[in-house]
């Protein structure tokens, strides 16, 4: 058997897979399928020109009508002083489920601790304030039911209230503001086991970067 012939018996094998939207799992909208699923994660968080990274883990849950999802990770790192600091990230997300016979479309409320932002700094804030917003989350799970393989694409877009800090005249105002919040991710399922590389972006002035990546299993 020539490559030629090999390669186009694998592609149908595997087009199916990916290009096949399966039965609805409202869950999507959040990122997950199944009932639930449990993950371990890492994350590069990006503010000016710096990164810090953290460790940390996520959670989701199918509860009916609702769904589900949280996450801790906590970030450290050296200034320029090498001075070691540390702050949380914490979340959790509840999805309403909508009856739509395809897509996965909820509006999600969440809450959490997340980073101080800063304006007019040239370094990260090191420490965490309550954060709380709500928005609309999109997904849908690409998948043959019995092939063990899926592909979960999902969107979220929030308005998210954060800490502001800024300095003026070496005085530091602490303040309180909106910022819109997109995050985004691919989550590819086998089995029990996924893997989830994701990104969060705000669109505040000075505004941050985060990419990581989830790994656990699916129930």
């Amino acid at each position: 058997m020539n490559m030629t012939v090999l390669t186009r018996r694998l592609a149908w094998l595997v087009l199916p897979v990916a290009a096949t939207p399966a039965a609805l799992e409202a869950q999507a909208c959040l990122g997950f399928g199944g009932t639930g699923f449990l993950s371990g994660s890492g994350a590069v968080w990006r503010e000016s020109s710096e990164d810090v990274r953290g460790f940390g883990g996520s959670a989701g849950l199918d509860l009916g009508l609702v769904a589900a999802s949280g996450h801790y990770l906590k970030f450290s790192g050296s200034d320029e002083f090498d001075q070691e600091f540390d702050f949380e990230d914490m979340r959790a997300n509840v999805a309403l489920k909508l009856p739509l016979p395809f897509l996965s479309l909820c509006p999600v409320a969440t809450v959490g601790t997340g980073a101080v932002l800063s304006r007019n700094f040239d370094d990260l804030p090191y420490k965490s304030e309550t954060v709380y917003g709500g928005g609309v989350g999109a997904g849908i799970r690409f998948g043959a039911p019995a092939s063990g393989l899926a592909v979960i694409p999902s969107l979220l877009v929030s308005v998210e209230n954060y800490s502001v800090e800024r300095l003026y005249d070496d005085i530091v105002e602490g303040d309180r503001e909106f910022s819109a919040v997109v995050r985004a991710g691919v989550t590819i399922e086998v089995g029990s086991l996924h893997v989830r590389p994701h990104a969060v972006l705000t669109t505040a002035d000075d505004s941050y970067l985060l990419g990581g990546v989830l790994l656990g299993i699916t129930f």
